[in-house]
Order: C-alpha cells, then sequence, then structure tokens
C-alpha cells in the first residue's frame, strides 16, 4: 500500500510549478524508457511526456512502446520484444565504453 500511495503522489514536476520539462533540466545521463500499451500504472502517454521533456532539454532519449496485453506486469515477463529492446540499449551503451566515449 505504501509504495502503490507513493507512486500515485510522486510528481517530479511538482517543484518545478508543473513543468516536467524544467522538472528534467539538470539531468546529465542518457535514457532508456520503455512503455507497454496496456500499462495502467505507467501509461504510454506519461513516458511519452517524459521523453518529450528531455527532448526538449536536448537529451540524450531512446523510447520505445510495445504493444502487449499484460498490463502493468508486461516488464515482467519474457517478452523478446523488451528484452531485445534492452539488450541492444545496453549494447550500445558498452560499445561507447569500449570506444573510449561517454555511454
Amino acid at each position: 500500500m505504501l509504495i502503490t500511495r507513493a507512486l500515485d503522489y510522486f510528481d517530479p514536476a511538482r517543484a518545478f510549478g508543473g513543468d516536467l520539462s524544467a522538472a528534467l533540466s539538470r539531468a546529465t545521463c542518457k535514457f532508456l524508457l520503455v512503455s507497454f500499451t496496456t500499462d495502467w500504472r505507467f501509461s504510454p502517454a506519461r513516458s511519452r511526456e517524459i521523453v518529450q521533456g528531455l527532448i526538449a532539454n536536448g537529451r540524450d532519449v531512446s523510447y520505445a512502446e510495445i504493444d502487449a496485453p499484460h498490463g502493468h506486469d508486461a516488464f515482467l515477463l519474457d517478452d523478446a520484444r523488451y528484452l531485445g529492446v534492452v539488450r541492444s540499449y545496453f549494447d550500445r551503451m558498452a560499445d561507447g565504453l569500449r570506444a573510449g566515449g561517454a555511454a
């Protein structure tokens, strides 16, 4: 219950007058966001808002939206598309590190 409540009230833009782009402006890492079409807890619409906020700040962001019928728990299942996206992202990060650059 406490975790669910924390998720319900979490709002990274609250301290920035509701401006998600401003809230994300200090971020310096690279991002991978993956959403599932039937996820009711973290909807694709919310993920796309985060992606847009990161893009507005010129951040490096990758996004994948996977059509899956399993709702919020889809990320817990052995979905080849999800695993492929994550694997590709990590491979790209590893290649960047091996090349001596920033991942």
